[in-house]
């Protein structure tokens, strides 16, 4: 005859309680790895593009304006910032002041193209890393306690579950 040792830490009980623990973790966990919808999401996305190109457009006047000398094609760049021009950067508009730079095959029309493009760049590196932060903050701020629950839900149903369909009894 051979001896087993007792276990407790199977009970019936214990089994519950571990698996509504496991539950609640995964429900938790479920609350940032649940794709936003659209009833979260109420910002507008061209708002957000337009807020950043201006950061950037004014980031980039004030850096001109501490360097003291100006290009002709940044003194260009800082008065349509400085203007509030709402056509100044459709391609019609940009073509102009290219055009009034001596066209684009001139130094200054190139530096204003490089200057143009530069804040483009870094417009839109500036709204991925927003985009970023407002994705996860939108997350963030999603009430946790329906997760927990639910999670903790199916937890408590799967243990329940589990000592139902169990078949192995110690007599």
């Amino acid at each position: 005859m051979t001896v087993n040792a007792v276990q407790n830490d199977n009970s019936r009980l214990y089994t519950i309680v571990k698996a509504t623990a496991a539950g609640a973790a995964g429900g938790y966990a479920l609350k940032y790895l649940y794709p936003i919808q659209d009833q979260e999401n109420s910002f507008n996305k061209k708002s957000m593009i337009n807020y950043c190109r201006k950061l950037t457009n004014k980031a980039k006047v004030a850096e001109f304006k501490e360097n003291g000398v100006k290009s002709k094609a940044q003194d260009v760049f800082v008065k349509i910032i400085e203007s509030n021009d709402k056509d100044a950067f459709s391609h019609s508009g940009k073509q102009k002041k290219i055009k009034a730079l001596g066209g684009e095959n001139s130094l200054a029309g190139k530096e204003f193209i490089q200057i143009i493009r530069n804040v483009d760049e870094t417009a839109s590196t500036l709204m991925r890393r927003f985009a970023r932060a407002y994705h996860i903050m939108l997350k963030d701020i999603r009430p946790t306690t329906p997760f927990i629950v639910a999670g903790a839900g199916i937890g408590f149903l799967a243990g329940f579950a589990h000592n139902v369909m169990k078949t192995d009894f110690n007599a």
